[in-house]
């Protein structure tokens, strides 16, 4: 049996991704009751060099990433696929639009070097003539970069350009001050921005029968992470700005925004929106659910033993009571497992199963507060614990979407399932409705 202290990073909450992807993944769709990747993969391939603009969502935890790396996997013979993570290269917090573009030119350019891609110097020339507007002149200065020049050879032009983008990202988020002044400074020359990444998307795509390859993907991970204000603020008042690059590009999407009030017009901005479901541990009717429970017990045994858990029937409490959320179940795992070893044993028993439960309880708990907006109360603790009152004694499984029930989703407290599109009360957070009396 393997030693209890490898479950930390076996059942790491991250994404899977290279040799770890490989070894880990399984084929969880069976217990999700749909597979929308294989969908998406299909579009994409159907229609290599198109330009597709593609909403990617599902509940925070559900495995997206996993997913999408995985998707990634399985094209990469025929794309380049270029996916950079918000979370990782820019501040989630105080995302601005323009961000997005700055970053995405960083990133087309790291692939023009990574793959010895020849550009055609008219581009270099006209990006160069935009970095010397008035307006960017006032980011070269803050940043430092005053080496770009035009006329100058393509070999050094890429890096150079490159670390002019990626130091305008690492500048935006060192202060809030340094992030307005290049705002500002953008805003005015966005359109020739996005016509120039346009340009460099269309030089990669032209050369790609030479590297063989016949497509470019961008794919944009983790603005699902975004809060609803946020994300509301960039895919409804900014859709029309996300869709105008021209090859495929995926952006993940905040599921809460699916049951949005503006949703319709938001999506209509795009080509095609997939929600990747939860994996479902019970049905409607609160009975199991034999094809997600072993979808998820076949997860957790591809990286761990049973061995670990006494009786190895344990892990189904897990299971049952992660509501089908992955992030939520290996937590718990690897709570267990650290209290399993601070008491010197070498498997994982009922005491363990219980502590885990009760920290992930309290951090639920905790998180219900009431909502403030310009230190005014717009939703009171009262409210949140009214509608998960209601669903918890729903017989049709169905809210409506309010401002409080797309909190609840962003939060996890409500967890959406596929079939007729039914949601329930997280397992966690209906002991926590029982505790307080609030059900049965």
């Amino acid at each position: 049996m393997e030693n209890l202290s490898a479950i930390y990073k076996r059942l790491s909450t991250d994404a899977l991704e290279g040799d770890e992807l490989d070894s880990y993944y399984v084929d969880a769709f069976e217990g999700r009751g749909d597979n929308p990747v294989m969908t998406l993969k299909r579009r994409l391939l159907d229609n290599p060099g198109g330009k597709l603009q593609i909403l990617f969502s599902g509940y925070r935890g559900c495995g997206k990433s996993t997913e999408l790396n995985k998707l990634q996997q399985e094209i990469s013979n025929e794309f380049i696929v270029l996916n950079f993570s918000i979370r990782e290269e820019l501040d989630l917090v105080n995302l601005n639009y323009v961000e997005l573009f700055v970053i995405t030119m960083e990133k087309l350019f790291d692939v023009v070097a990574e793959y010895n891609i020849i550009i055609n110097p008219q581009l270099f020339k006209s990006v160069t003539e935009w970095s010397r507007t008035v307006e960017i002149e006032k980011i070269r200065v803050l940043t430092g970069e005053a080496s770009l020049e035009a006329g100058i050879e393509t070999e050094v032009s890429v890096p150079l350009f490159a670390r002019f983008f990626g130091k305008m990202r690492a500048a935006a988020n060192a202060s809030s001050s340094t992030k307005k002044t290049i705002i500002e400074s953008i805003e005015p020359r966005l359109s020739d921005l996005i016509g120039h990444c346009n340009d460099l998307v269309r030089e990669v795509k032209s050369k790609l029968p030479k590297i063989g390859k016949q497509g470019l993907i961008i794919i944009i991970e983790d603005l699902d992470k975004l809060s609803v204000e946020k994300s509301e603020e960039l895919f409804f008042n900014h859709s029309h700005l996300l869709g105008s690059l021209q090859t495929h590009v995926i952006f993940t999407f905040p599921v809460s925004l699916c049951y949005h009030s503006k949703s319709t017009v938001i999506t209509g901005n795009f080509d095609q929106d997939f929600e990747l479901p939860m994996v479902k541990v019970h049905d409607k009717l609160g009975n199991p659910y034999p094809k997600g429970r072993e979808a998820l017990h076949r997860i957790i045994t591809r990286r761990i033993e049973t061995e670990c858990f006494e009786p190895p029937e344990l892990v189904y409490q897990f299971i049952d009571i992660s509501g089908g959320c992955l992030r939520d179940l290996f937590t718990m795992i690897r709570d267990a497992a650290d209290n399993a070893l601070n008491d010197g044993r070498t498997r994982i028993i009922k005491t363990d199963y219980t502590k885990s439960f009760f920290k992930l309880r309290r951090h639920y708990e905790n998180t219900i507060a009431e909502k403030r907006v310009n230190n005014e109360v717009v939703t009171s603790v009262a409210e949140y614990y009214e509608v998960l009152k209601t669903l918890a004694l729903s017989e049709t499984k169905t809210v409506d979407n309010t401002g409080v029930t797309l909190d609840l989703r962003y939060s996890l407290f409500i967890l959406g399932y596929n079939d007729v599109g039914w949601c329930d009360v997280h397992p966690v957070v209906r002991s926590i409705l029982q505790e307080r009396k609030l059900i049965p």
